[in-house]
């Protein structure tokens, strides 16, 4: 054999290392699967709970009406047009609304779970609060502002879990994800229901103002077509304040009812395990190609041709 023969390393000899490095690639593999079933393990389940709404009476009622009696109504604060902020538009802000969060937290376990919560005990079926921020037994917060989770953080740990969303159709979404799922159920049921007393509310305060207004403005006018006109407003909002008493689903109809999950919504722990383990055979390929393309750039610099 001469010297040029000796030089020359045969493509085929790349390919039996990158062969050899099967061992390699399948360790890689292993390895990777481990650690994504660990990592899988290490995480918390989740569960979620949801319900469908549908706004009642998202179109408004609107009608033709007189100038005179736009003008009136525009004065006292009644909307004939339909314009402005929807129904559903306003559920979604009123939702991820730092005021509806401030009034959430008034209701007992609200505040410490959102503030406070460490982790869930799925055999006793109860939340373990944070002992340094939240004392469950004697139910009081630390008097240790410092440790006291500021009320923006309490705020977006909420927009974590609570999440809105309208459909095409026009129906709203709401879901709660939680560690727990007995606070993802009740939290969420208290989110429908506080959305329609608010609702209920604030349309009974602004018809009473409302019917104030028209009632002394009645008193004051002699013009037949106005009286007329101020009495079709009253009428209106006779029956709001009707509807506002007799409806429990004032703004909001559940279409379908919250439920207690019972199933885990997160994580995925054999997609988890399937995507590591593929991570870990493309690493273990780029590992394998290193070494060889390693292989070949030190023949080069050592003068030996690579012959295909």
């Amino acid at each position: 054999m001469n010297m040029n023969e000796q030089d020359e390393i045969n493509f085929r000899d790349i390919l039996d290392s990158i062969v050899q490095s099967k061992m390699l690639i399948l360790v890689t593999i292993v390895t990777f699967a481990i650690c994504s079933l660990v990592f899988s393990l290490s995480l918390t389940n989740k569960f979620t709970s949801s319900s469908t709404l549908m706004v009642v009476n998202e179109s408004g009622t609107t009608s033709r009406s007189s100038s005179s009696l736009d003008m009136i109504s525009s004065i006292a604060g009644i909307n004939l047009s339909g314009q402005g902020l929807s129904k559903s538009e306003f559920v979604i802000t009123t939702i991820t609304s730092r005021d509806f969060l401030r009034h959430l937290l008034t209701f007992e376990d609200i505040k410490p779970t959102l503030a406070a919560f460490k982790s869930y005990d799925k055999f006793s079926k109860k939340i373990i609060f944070n002992e340094s921020i939240y004392d469950s037994e004697a139910k009081l917060f630390t008097n240790d502002l410092l440790k006291l989770p500021t009320f923006q953080k309490i705020y977006n740990r909420y927009i974590r879990i609570v999440s809105v969303s309208k459909s095409k159709s026009g129906f709203i979404t709401i879901s709660v994800n939680h560690e727990s799922p007995e606070f993802a159920y009740t939290f969420l049921s208290l989110i429908i229901n506080e959305l329609n007393t608010i609702s209920r509310k604030k349309d009974l305060i602004e018809s009473q103002d409302s019917l104030r207004y028209l009632n002394s403005e009645l008193a004051k006018t002699k013009q037949i077509e106005i009286k007329n006109s101020i009495n079709q407003l009253i009428l209106s909002e006779l029956r709001k304040q009707m509807f506002a008493e007799v409806r429990t689903n004032y703004l909001i109809n559940p279409l379908d009812q919250p439920f207690l999950p019972e199933l885990k919504s997160s994580p995925n722990r054999a997609k988890i395990c399937i995507y590591g383990t593929i991570l870990g055979f493309f690493i273990g390929i780029l590992i394998a190609l290193g070494v060889v393309f390693g292989f070949v750039f030190c023949s080069s610099f050592l003068g030996v041709k690579v012959r295909y």
